[in-house]
Formats: structure tokens, sequence, C-alpha cells
């Protein structure tokens, strides 16, 4: 009986928690602070204003990287998508959440890049190779701390662009090489 009894009330309550007040008579709900508004990345400043097809493709290069740094800092590669297609995205989405599972983050840092080929094999296709010095730093997402550096690491890099909808977008990204490591620092 007891239990028939709780049952009732356990029923009652949930019934009553899931009905909705007539919005007339509803008390004005308090905003709840949320979070900080998310960080976006600084508005686009093109580097090459030639206005040519190359110039275009550079430019997409450089913000792909100015937003993949941002993306890994900010652990967010949403905003990717503005020089990539959502596969490309993806991809570097799922690379951060593999540092991130290790509870790490990675601040990095384009250092230079010299455009060593850019050449367009079809109409709307263009292939760009690019030699990249980055900075690394990675740091314990719990405590801040940092973890691992590495400076002046060198990229060889091929990227894929296709142009679509009157801009271009990278389509992939591949790592052709790596070049001598010119410093390492292990933990601190």
């Amino acid at each position: 009986m007891r239990f028939c009894l709780l049952i009732s009330i356990c029923c009652a309550l949930v019934i009553a928690a899931c009905t909705e007040t007539p919005r007339e008579t509803a008390a004005p709900r308090q905003a709840v602070p949320t979070s900080a508004p998310k960080p976006t990345p600084l508005p686009w400043k093109p580097a090459y204003n030639g206005g040519t097809r190359t110039d275009a493709v550079k430019n997409a290069i450089l913000r792909y990287n100015e937003l993949l740094a941002f993306g890994y800092e900010h652990l967010d590669m949403t905003h990717l998508q503005e020089v990539t297609n959502e596969r490309q995205a993806e991809k570097a989405y799922f690379h951060m959440a593999a540092i991130g599972e290790g509870g790490v983050r990675m601040l990095s840092r384009l250092k230079r890049i010299d455009f060593t080929g850019v050449s367009f094999p079809s109409p709307g296709k263009a292939s760009v190779r690019t030699r990249e010095v980055w900075d690394f730093v990675y740091h314990d997402m719990k405590s801040g701390a940092k973890m691992e550096e590495e400076r002046d690491f060198g990229y060889l890099m091929t990227y894929t662009l296709e142009e679509e909808g009157g801009r271009w977008l990278i389509t992939d990204s591949v790592a052709a090489g790596e070049e001598k490591k010119t410093r390492k620092e292990g933990r601190r």
C-alpha cells in the first residue's frame, strides 16, 4: 500500500512539473548569466590585393592558417568553414579533438610562409605548395601549465582548392614532409 502511495505521489509530482504554467500568470523568468560569449576570430585583412586567382588562393590559405590556429586555441573549428569545405573542417576538428582528449590545448603561431608553387590544373581548381614555419606550445587543459614546446617547426604543405560561389575553398591539405626541427623543449 505504501509503495502504491509513493508511486502515485511521484507520478503527480512529475505531471505537475511537466505541466506548463499559463503564460498570463507565469512569473517572468530572471535572466540566468551564462558563460562569456564565444570568442570570434579577427576580421580578415587580405595580404594579397592584386585581384588575381593566385592572390585569391594565397589569401584563402593565409586565412585558413589563421583560423586553424584560432580553432586549436579556442577548441572550436567551426570558423574554418569560411575557407574550407565541411570535410576539411571536420578533418581539423578530429585532430583538435584527439589532442583535447589527452587533456592538452595547442597554441600555434605561423611564423613564416613561402608559396613555392601555385598551379591551376583545371578550371576552378588550384594546387598550392608552401613551406611553413610554425611554433607550437602545448598546455594542460586543467592547470594551464605548459607541457611541451616546439619552435621553428617546418612543414612542406600541399593544398587543394576549388572555386565555389566566387570564392576559393580548401578541400584538402597534406603535409608533404616535415623539415628539420631546430629546437624542442620537454616538460617543465
